[in-house]
């Protein structure tokens, strides 16, 4: 046990000792940082205002302060309905339940209706509903008929629909927990190339330098050694990982409050059916990127040993697992394909992840895209840590 932890210690000291681990996370660090302070700092044109995002948002805070507390109900949109038509300085504290809400479950062309009874009408809601709600189900069950669900998964949902606690909503100003969770996103795609850079060279480098048969002579090199390379990457990945995901956060939290973190998604995203408030989305995204990072990890040191070269880690990781699903989406009439590339990371940590209502059928049931994401993560984690040893130890003994 203590040859494996000098081993471990050993590891960890070759990859920060790398000039590139230290240009990369210096340069994924630089980039949050300066989104941040671009926040804070740079003026621009905001809603026809010359202001920084802080400013803008902070003002957008001091308006919305008349309907914070309220419940979404017919009520509220009656109000911004009535405001849209007073006019702007009217209008300023109901701009993102009109926007945002109204406008996002009811379409353009049905909020330009003019009032809630001719929004009724023109969507065939009946009087003693809530336009926002109701015009949410056909909104949703539209969705559902996109995206190819069958008869059993829109039953799935709609008793999920008849079941919510959240609803009728309450009102709460999120800008803050929004940002920081619109961030995963960014943090898993600069996270996997960070890790590709990092780790890639971990087995390679005793290959590609000739220094594998010194490992072979050596009393651990057999075995022990290849669980001490795995230890020190993953022990990298979840630290490196935490850090990105913090220095993503806090400066969002910090700028713009941590008002909303008690809120239910669904006051920015109101087609979203997973009952979470913003504060659990957060931790879901950036524990499920955490999750991601080790899988990324798993495949990067299994390519590295596989193939005995640090190309075709980094190859596998950006290429493939980051930018191909960034440049090419599958159409949901291929289901089984569609599924299993949006599985991938860079789509289940992002926001609009959450608008993923295809299910994975399991034995009694279905699993969400929310709920089958960590198992498959795990699993390909696990498979990619035992192919990469198969690979290590056969090497050994066929060698050079």
């Amino acid at each position: 046990m203590k040859n494996f932890r000098t081993l471990v210690r050993f590891e960890l000291k070759k990859i920060l000792s790398r000039k590139m681990t230290w240009i990369a996370f210096g340069l994924v660090f630089l980039t949050m940082v300066a989104y941040a302070v671009i926040e804070v700092t740079v003026t621009r044109n905001i809603k026809g205002v010359q202001a920084t995002q802080y400013e803008a948002e902070q003002q957008d805070k001091e308006n919305q302060k008349p309907i914070i507390g309220r419940v979404v109900d017919d009520a509220l949109v009656e109000e911004a309905l009535t405001a849209l038509t007073t006019g702007e300085s009217a209008f300023k504290p109901y701009t993102d339940v009109y926007n945002v809400i109204v406008r996002e479950v009811c379409g353009t062309a049905v909020s330009n209706a003019g009032t809630l009874e001719k929004m009724k009408e023109v969507l065939g809601i009946s009087e003693d509903e809530d336009l926002v709600y109701a015009a949410r189900k056909i909104r949703i069950e539209s969705a559902m008929a996109e995206q190819y669900l069958t008869e059993k998964e829109k039953d799935y949902w709609r008793e999920v629909l008849e079941n919510e606690d959240t609803v009728p909503w309450t009102y709460e100003y999120y800008v803050g927990p929004y940002s920081a969770l619109t961030l995963a996103y960014t943090a898993i795609v600069l996270i996997a190339v960070m890790l590709a850079v990092c780790l890639a060279n971990l087995f390679a480098d005793e290959h590609q330098k000739k220094t594998d048969q010194l490992v072979l002579c050596s009393r651990n090199g057999r075995k022990v050694l290849y669980w001490a390379k795995l230890t020190a990457g993953m022990v990298f990945t979840m630290v490196s990982a935490g850090l990105i995901l913090l220095i993503s956060a806090v400066p969002q939290l910090v700028i713009f409050g941590t008002e909303g973190l008690h809120a239910p998604i669904q006051l920015g995203m109101p087609s979203v059916m997973v009952q979470m408030t913003f504060g659990e989305a957060i931790w879901y995204c950036y524990m499920l990127t955490i999750l991601a990072a080790l899988m990324y990890s798993s495949i990067i040191l299994c390519c590295s040993e596989l193939f005995r070269n640090s190309t075709v880690a980094v190859v596998a990781i950006i290429g493939v697992l980051v930018l191909l699903p960034m440049l090419v989406m599958v159409p949901y009439e291929y289901r089984v394909l569609g599924q299993i590339f949006d599985l991938n990371p860079i789509n289940t940590v992002a926001i609009w992840g959450f608008l993923d209502y295809r299910l994975v059928p399991v034995p009694g049931g279905f699993l969400t895209v929310q709920q089958a994401a960590p198992m498959v993560y795990v699993l390909l984690s696990v498979a990619f840590v035992f192919i990469g040893r198969r690979a290590y130890l056969k090497y050994q003994v066929g060698g050079r």
